[in-house]
C-alpha cells in the first residue's frame, strides 16, 4: 500500500546539486574568458536544472530510503485494522492485506471495485471526510460489528490559500465485537444485580426480622447490607464510567471536596474530618466522576478503621508534576499488601483477588480521568492515598 511522501529535500541540497551539475561550466567560463554556449553545454545545462527540480521536488534524496518504504508499506500492510483508499466516487483505489483477509478479497482485485460492492453492509454508509460511526459488516468470520472513520488523503501539493489538495479518502475499520459485547455483558451483569439481587436480599431482610435467635438475625441482616452495598457501589461505578465518556468541563476542585466533606461530616458526628485546601483550583476534568471517587476514599477511611473517633484527613493543592492534588490521609489499618498487588498487577485470579470492589471503584475512576493513583503509608499507622490529575480534557 503507497502512501502520500512528504519532501525531506532542502534548499541546500537544491543549491548542492545545482552547483556541482554547472561548476565546470563556470569555471570554463571563467578561465577562458569567454561565453560557453554550445548545443550541448546548454543541453546539459537544462538537464541539470531539471534534475534540481526533481529532487527539490520528490525526496529522491532522503537520508532513509528504506526506512521510508517499509513506513509506507510493510507497517500499513501489518496493520490488524482495516484501511481501504478510495476516490471521490468510492471506487477502491488501495487496500491493506487485512482488508483483502476479512473481506476475503485479494488487495489487488478490489482496485477500481466500488467500496460497497466489496464491503457487505456498507450501503448508505456516510463516507464523507470525517465521518465516524458503528456499524455492522458481513466478514468471512460472519457479521462482525466496526467503527470506521473516513480521513482526507492530501495531494502534498498546496492551492492557493495554502492548503494541501485532497485526492482520495482513507476508511479506516476497527473491530469492536468484543468489546462491545463485555460492555454489554457487563451491563446485563450490573442490571441483575442492582434489581434481582437486590429485591431478592430485601426479601431476605424481612424474613430475617422473624429469626427469634438476635445474634443469627444480626449476621444475615449485616451480611444483606453488605451485598445491597456492594450492588450499590457497582451501579455507581457505572455511573463513574458513563459521566466520563463526555468533553471535560471547569471543574472547581476545591467546591466539590468540600461537599464530600461536609455530607461525611453530617453523616458521622463522632468523626473528626479535617480540609486543607486553597480558596479554589479549577481544572477541566469531570465533576461527578471527582466527586465519587473522593466520596469512596473518605467512606473507605472511616469505615475500615478501628477506632470510636476515626480522623481523617483531605488536602487539596496544585501538585508539583501535576495540575492538582488530592490526598486523603487517615489512621486505620491500612490497606493490605496483597490488594495493592492486585491493583499494581490490574487482574485478579481465583487465588488472588481483592476483598471489594472498593479500590477498584477508585482506580477505574482515576484512569478514567487520565491521573494517577498512589499509595503511601501514613505515620504512625494508615493510609496515605494521592490522586494526580493534569489539565488536559480526559473525555473520549
Amino acid at each position: 500500500m503507497v502512501g502520500n511522501t512528504r519532501a525531506r529535500v532542502t534548499n541546500r541540497q537544491t543549491v548542492v546539486v545545482v552547483t556541482g551539475v554547472t561548476a565546470p561550466y563556470l569555471v570554463g567560463f571563467v578561465g577562458s574568458g569567454g561565453a560557453v554556449a554550445d548545443g550541448l553545454t546548454v543541453g546539459l545545462l537544462v538537464s541539470g536544472g531539471l534534475f534540481a527540480a526533481a529532487v527539490h521536488r520528490y525526496p529522491v534524496l532522503t537520508g532513509f530510503p528504506k526506512a521510508d518504504y517499509v513506513a509506507r508499506t510493510r507497517v500499513v500492510q501489518a496493520l490488524q485494522v482495516v484501511v481501504i483508499v478510495v476516490d471521490w466516487d468510492d471506487r477502491i483505489m488501495d487496500a491493506n492485506t487485512t482488508a483483502g483477509e476479512l473481506f476475503d478479497s485479494a488487495p489487488e482485485a478490489m482496485v477500481g471495485q466500488p467500496i460497497q460492492s466489496v464491503v457487505d453492509g456498507l450501503d448508505g454508509a456516510d463516507l464523507s471526510s470525517r465521518a465516524t460511526s458503528a456499524i455492522t459488516l458481513r466478514t468471512v468470520d460472519g457479521r462482525r460489528q466496526f467503527r470506521y472513520s473516513v480521513s482526507a488523503v492530501d495531494s502534498g501539493e498546496t492551492g492557493s490559500g495554502d492548503e494541501s489538495t485532497p485526492v482520495a479518502r482513507a476508511v479506516v475499520f476497527r473491530d469492536v465485537t468484543d468489546r462491545r459485547t463485555r460492555e454489554q455483558r457487563l451491563t446485563v451483569l450490573n442490571r441483575v444485580i442492582r434489581h434481582n439481587v437486590r429485591n431478592e436480599l430485601d426479601v431476605v431482610l424481612a424474613h430475617a426480622d422473624r429469626i427469634d435467635d438476635e445474634g443469627l438475625r444480626a449476621g444475615i441482616r449485616d451480611s444483606a447490607t453488605d451485598l445491597i452495598g456492594l450492588g450499590d457501589k457497582a451501579r455507581r461505578a457505572e455511573d463513574i464510567m458513563t459521566a466520563s465518556t463526555g468533553s471535560a468541563e471547569s471543574v472547581d476542585l476545591v467546591e466539590v471536596v468540600t461537599g464530600v466533606v461536609k455530607q461525611y461530616r453530617g453523616r458521622d458526628p463522632a468523626a473528626e474530618i479535617t480540609l486543607s485546601c486553597p480558596d479554589e483550583l479549577t481544572i477541566p476534568s469531570h465533576r461527578t466522576v471527582i466527586r465519587e471517587v473522593v466520596s469512596e476514599l473518605v467512606d473507605n477511611a472511616l469505615t475500615h478503621t478501628g477506632e470510636s473517633s476515626p480522623r481523617v484527613e483531605v488536602t487539596v493543592r496544585e501538585g508539583d508534576d501535576a495540575v492538582a492534588e488530592i490526598r486523603v490521609t487517615d489512621t486505620g489499618p491500612g490497606i493490605p499488601e496483597r490488594e495493592r498487588q492486585v491493583l499494581a498487577e490490574e487482574t485478579e485470579t481465583a487465588l488472588e483477588h481483592g476483598q471489594g470492589i472498593g479500590l477498584w471503584f477508585v482506580n477505574w475512576g482515576v484512569t478514567q480521568l487520565g491521573g494517577d493513583l498512589t499509595f503511601g503509608e501514613n505515620d504512625p499507622e494508615g493510609t496515605v492515598v494521592t490522586i494526580r490529575l493534569y489539565g488536559t480534557d480526559y473525555g473520549r
